[in-house]
């Protein structure tokens, strides 16, 4: 930790109410208020290069509130991470055209506040020229306790798989953060880092704090599926977890006051699963957990008691004591949740990056877990490298205002006005821009 990053409080922060519209109809978790890049300007990506005029990197870099459109669709093949320095952005995959959008050979990293992704592909894989110990695909990245880092960031339907340090990480104190309907996959083992075995999932950690991760699949991680460290009131809500290897959820509290709601998950072996350690175990520390119906090896019947799958230390070492147990959930924004075997189905039909399609790689995740195949890896090559996404050709957007002319036509917008993306044609707060952007996720195309 950073000498720096003040630790979380010994009780639960004061839950505050979130106030004003989601962030898209249907947004839950902390965060989720966030206004993201409403009413900024429209930036499209034109360009797959990794800089440049009409790239993506360029885009990000602008200081402007922002949203985020691509006129492309393809792999961006990366030589250095792309970061997200300036608030207020969103960053809209579903409007790319064809197989949509992927992120190779280096990462994404958010280092500010009021930031939205949507839709977006992130697999860094093990060949490009970012250090494996930092090589992430996404990293949400706080300011070590100061107002200005990392929060209200949404990350939804997003892909991210073959990163070799973390896959998926928040840091430095990140706060008021939501990932949801996300499939965060295929973790690279022996690879590049330092410590030759790192197939790593998910981590909140370094005093990360009111993190909501719901309806998303984690596949073929050895460990960090997920790791709550130092600390934070936290909601994990309907995620399957499927082919853990060494460990499936951890909590290291380190004294740093973990608050932590396990609610309707679903643990699934696989191939690769050590079949020894409870499904969510905890070590150091004095955290407090809240479980209610989640299933496992552990806990396969919903009868059985709702502990029976929480475990101290790292082995067989018994349920966890009453010390460790709450009776009541912390409390944190709703999520509209269901049972742990009816969000198996919802989230292998619906998690990941599924507008404007699926790809091979998420389709073959989600194929893994309904067949009970598949393997934690060292390269993507070992399971077919990056696919080629379907070509395709954006619609004609005669004033660049980011929607479709002939979407404008359908709901009475003038194509050939640009100023009307910003205006609220049915007086809900959705920018117009907006509710084309939800239209096109609504349109997600995943298999079956």
């Amino acid at each position: 930790m950073a000498p720096e990053t003040p630790k979380n409080p010994s009780t639960p922060r004061p839950f505050e109410p979130q106030v004003g519209l989601p962030v898209f109809p249907g947004a839950e978790g902390f965060g989720t208020r966030t206004v993201a890049g409403r009413g900024g300007k429209v930036i499209a990506v034109t360009s797959l290069a990794d800089d440049g005029p009409g790239t993506l990197r360029v885009a990000l870099s602008d200081p402007s509130p922002r949203i985020i459109v691509f006129g492309v669709c393809g792999t961006i093949e990366l030589r250095s991470e792309l970061q997200i320095n300036h608030p207020f952005v969103t960053i809209a995959g579903q409007t790319a055209p064809g197989g949509g959008i992927c992120i190779k050979g280096a990462g994404l990293a958010i280092f500010t506040h009021d930031v939205l992704v949507c839709h977006i592909r992130v697999r860094p894989g093990n060949k490009g020229l970012v250090d494996a110990d930092i090589n992430d695909a996404v990293s949400i990245l706080g300011a070590s306790g100061k107002s200005d880092g990392a929060c209200n960031v949404v990350l939804d339907h997003i892909s991210a798989s073959w990163g070799e340090d973390e896959t998926v990480s928040t840091w430095y104190g990140a706060h008021d953060i939501t990932i949801s309907w996300s499939i965060i996959s295929e973790a690279l083992n022996r690879s590049r880092h330092r410590k030759r075995t790192h197939s790593a999932g998910l981590l909140i950690g370094d005093s990360s704090y009111n993190v909501s991760m719901h309806h998303n699949l984690l596949a073929h991680n050895d460990f960090r599926n997920p790791l709550i460290s130092e600390g934070g009131t936290h909601d994990f809500v309907n995620n399957v977890i499927y082919n853990w290897g060494v460990l499936p959820a951890e909590i290291t509290d380190y004294g740093s006051n973990t608050f932590l709601n396990f609610v309707g998950n679903y643990f699934v072996p696989g191939p690769s699963t050590n079949k020894g350690p409870y499904e969510i175990l905890f070590a150091q520390g004095n955290p407090r957990i809240y479980v209610e119906g989640n299933l496992g090896p552990h806990r396969p019947d919903p009868n059985m008691d709702e502990w029976a799958l929480v475990g101290f230390g790292w082995g067989e070492e018994g349920v966890a004591p009453v010390k460790y147990r709450s009776l009541n959930r912390f409390e944190t924004p709703p999520i509209t949740s269901v049972g742990a075997a009816e969000a198996l189905d919802i989230v292998l039909a619906q998690a990941g990056a599924t507008a404007p399609r699926r790809d091979a790689v998420d389709q073959r995740v989600v194929n893994d877990v309904k067949n009970g195949t598949g393997s934690i890896i060292d390269a993507p090559d070992e399971v077919g490298g990056y696919p080629e996404l379907a070509s395709g050709t954006a619609p004609v957007d005669s004033d660049h205002d980011g929607m479709a002319d002939q979407w404008e036509r359908q709901i009475g917008l003038d194509p050939n006005d640009s100023a009307d993306g910003n205006g609220d044609l049915d007086g809900d707060g959705y920018t117009n821009i907006e509710e084309y952007l939800h239209f096109l996720s609504d349109r997600k195309q995943a298999a079956s």
